[in-house]
């Protein structure tokens, strides 16, 4: 008995003697787990999705004060756009009927922050005047825009037509005899305020007259992803690091709307905890093992088996990223210093790469990733 036993030990040294053998490649049994890895979860951001309000005229029709015929509205939360500009339509309640505007008066607040010597922030606004503008490329996460006109600038309405809807579209041609398929931003006066007349914004898509089949609204119809800003689903997820490895899995997303994308992004910190950098970690994929990009999910469906077109949600996204390809992560340890990952809602229309204002969840690397 005591030969077979010391014969059994015998062949498990020599298991172990070989196994060791292949540690480079996977765990084994003297080495059972490889480095640590660090994981924290997405929280959601107070989103910074484009929004704003319609002051919609005292009349539906047209009337013989022209000041009663004004239409302001706000705008906040954009994308600024390298291609394609911001374009204002008026349409009756059954968008049966376009109208372009072709002038607006715009007064843009920018708001600059510092930190004084005290420790405290100093907001610094600064205004600019673009007066009888057709259109606007502006945005940024710190800039509103207040954008004056009236019925009188669009031409094709009568003065017997209806304003009942204020459509903001992005043209990228010059525009034809209605909005491009691009219209994220719209109100109706039936959803305003009966006696101030102003209505929130609704961000998403609006009635682009293609078939429900399609996955898109048909005529009159709404693909909302939040109103003035909120949506009504909350995404959620978590970012793991391990060595050069991250990877962020996350879900519950509303589908991007026309011209929109998801991406993401890494920022990182100085000493002093200030942004310092910001790292384009591209576009959302689905998750392992398929890795389909999302990029066309705002028109098509690449990836039916988390892209879902009734309803228009993305159930899980994912995003694997190695130091190996961003030099600027690569450092030693890697991610040193990074502090945040964001995901963001980013118009197709602005410069890809650059951090726009629409950030959808946020998570705080732990210091074991961004000091250690």
């Amino acid at each position: 008995m005591r030969s077979m036993r010391f014969a059994a030990l015998g062949t498990l040294a020599v298991i172990l003697a070989t196994a060791t053998a292949c540690g480079d490649e996977r765990s084994i049994t003297s080495e059972p787990v490889g480095n640590l890895g660090f994981g924290t979860i997405f929280t959601k951001t107070s989103t910074n999705l484009p929004r704003g309000t319609v002051t919609f005229p005292v009349a539906i029709v047209a009337s013989a004060t022209p000041a009663t015929d004004s239409v302001i509205i706000t705008l906040a939360g954009l994308d600024s756009l390298s291609s394609g500009s911001y374009t204002v339509w008026f349409a009756n309640d059954s968008a049966t009927k376009f109208a372009l505007v072709s002038s607006v008066n715009i007064v843009a607040t920018r708001v600059d922050s510092t930190i004084n010597a005290a420790g405290d922030p100093v907001f610094t606004p600064t205004l600019f005047n673009r007066l009888g503008v057709a259109n606007t490329r502006s945005g940024g996460s710190n800039i509103v825009q207040r954008v004056a006109t009236s019925r009188s600038t669009a031409a094709a309405f009568a003065a017997t037509d209806s304003l009942n809807t204020v459509i903001v579209s992005i043209e990228t041609t010059t525009p034809g005899a209605a909005p491009s398929e691009v219209r994220p931003l719209w109100a109706r006066r039936s959803q305003a305020n009966a006696t101030t007349r102003v209505a929130s914004l609704r961000f998403g898509a609006f009635a682009r007259g293609i078939p429900v089949s399609a996955g898109d609204p048909a005529a009159n119809q709404e693909f909302v992803v939040a109103t003035n800003g909120v949506m009504t689903i909350v995404p959620r997820g978590r970012v793991e690091v391990r060595d050069k490895i991250l990877i962020a899995n996350d879900s519950n997303y509303f589908r991007a709307p026309v011209g929109y994308f998801y991406n993401a992004y890494a920022v990182k910190l100085d000493t002093t905890g200030r942004f310092a950098d910001t790292v384009y970690l591209g576009r959302r994929t689905s998750p392992y093992p398929a890795r389909i990009s999302l990029y066309e999910s705002d028109k098509t469906n690449p990836a039916p088996d988390v892209v879902f077109d009734t309803p228009r949600v993305v159930f899980a996204m994912a995003s694997r990223l190695s130091t190996d390809t961003i030099a600027k992560a690569n450092t030693s340890p890697p991610w040193l210093n990074f502090g945040l990952v964001r995901v963001n809602l980013q118009s197709k229309f602005s410069q890809e790469g650059r951090m726009g204002p629409a950030t959808m969840l946020e998570a705080i690397l732990p210091k074991s990733v961004r000091g250690r």
